[in-house]
């Protein structure tokens, strides 16, 4: 089947309901998860394609009795949920989305398929909701800017704490935080008139831990308007230090430990960096707004892949303006794209199945929550 037959195809229904999990228990059959790989065949692939969300209907059964398919065949009538969406996290099945426009998170269960939004009750109210990340435990941190405070939620959504205040804030718009929440990092890029472009660590309790880190420049721990911040499965800290085009990586205390990256239009360089994300292997995902699509790095910062390409014409592995990406324990990555308004959802092969796809094999679906033996 052709892939560009893009929203329309029962092809794309059955590829969300597998990518979900059947709500029945009937074993699942083996699918091919389509003709879109990163490297292309003859190389050995390492990522496909699998789905993308655009609406809310993207998620949600058509109706109760409709227990086994999606609604995702794109109508007049399909809910548009994105304005202008920022960010994004995952896990356990949920996908959550700040949007700076609709004031809201956004939120896809794919595992019960339904859909709703967080971030407009009481004092958990949003006013500018940029960062967003999760820990183990579910809780949900979400970095407002005008509110300048990181805003805490429970797995339900239901409104926890704030971590920060303005006399500590000024410009937050990036979190990340330990698996165990014990330590919350948050990005403070201050404004163009402003040295305040730098780190700050919080401990569970909403303290803060030591001085800030960093201030504006160009030093080895110094920032010139980061937008993002991720903390990788060993601890250790990555920050996107956009206006310097670099990656800089600490541990988990702040201390600085080296850095990469450089400005260019070349593979490998940064041009426009926006966002940053690290897997369970420690693969780093950078998203390049000028480039207008993905590249990932091991550690060190050594190019493996670029994804992506640019077109204001939507379809798979195509960004006009990507502006956030996540990665789950599942290997999927997840990535936001403003201008298409979607999340794209990319999942990394095992070597095994690539070398299935070069021998002409079906692959079976994966679902998103892998079933403990």
């Amino acid at each position: 089947m052709n892939i560009n037959q893009w929203g329309r195809s029962v092809y794309l229904g059955m590829m969300l309901l597998f990518l979900f999990g059947c709500a029945t228990t009937q074993e699942e059959p083996e699918l091919s998860t389509g003709e879109m790989y990163w490297p292309k065949p003859p190389e050995m692939p390492r990522y496909t394609w699998e789905s993308v969300i655009h609406t809310a209907k993207d998620v949600e059964r058509k109706n109760k009795e409709d227990l086994d398919a999606f609604n995702v065949i794109a109508s007049v009538d399909d809910k548009q949920v994105f304005v202008k969406p920022v960010r994004i996290a995952a896990q356990g099945g949920r996908i959550f989305v700040t949007d700076t426009m609709a004031r809201r998170i956004h939120v896809f269960d794919a595992v019960r398929r339904r859909f709703y939004q967080m971030g407009f009750r009481r004092e958990g109210v949003v006013d500018k909701p940029l960062g967003i990340a999760l820990d183990k435990k579910g809780m949900v941190y979400v970095a407002d800017s005008k509110r300048k405070t990181v805003i805490v939620y429970d797995q339900l959504g239901m409104f926890i704490k704030w971590i920060g205040d303005d006399k500590i804030l000024n410009n937050p718009v990036a979190v990340s935080v330990s698996a165990d929440g014990s330590r919350i990092y948050v990005i403070d890029n201050g404004a163009a008139a402003s040295s305040k472009h730098q780190m700050l660590i919080f401990n569970s309790d909403g303290q803060l831990v030591g001085s800030p880190i960093g201030q504006r420049g160009n030093e080895d721990g110094a920032f010139n308007f980061p937008t993002d911040i991720c903390v990788g499965p060993d601890g250790r800290v990555y920050v996107l230090d956009a206006g310097n085009f670099r990656v800089q990586v600490f541990d988990r205390d702040g201390q600085f430990l080296y850095k990469w990256g450089r400005v260019g239009h070349g593979l490998g360089q940064l041009a426009r960096p926006r966002a940053i994300a690290v897997d369970k292997d420690n693969l780093v995902y950078v998203l390049d707004g000028s480039f207008a699509n993905l590249q990932i790095f091991d550690d060190k910062g050594q190019l493996l892949l670029p994804i992506g390409e640019r077109s204001l014409k939507d379809g798979p592995g195509i960004f006009s303006s990507p502006s956030g990406v996540a990665t789950d324990d599942t290997g999927r990555v997840y990535i936001v794209d403003q201008w298409l308004k979607k999340v794209e959802i990319l999942r990394k092969l095992s070597p095994e199945e690539g070398k299935n796809i070069l021998d002409g094999k079906k692959i079976p679906a994966s679902p998103v929550n892998k079933k403990k033996e």
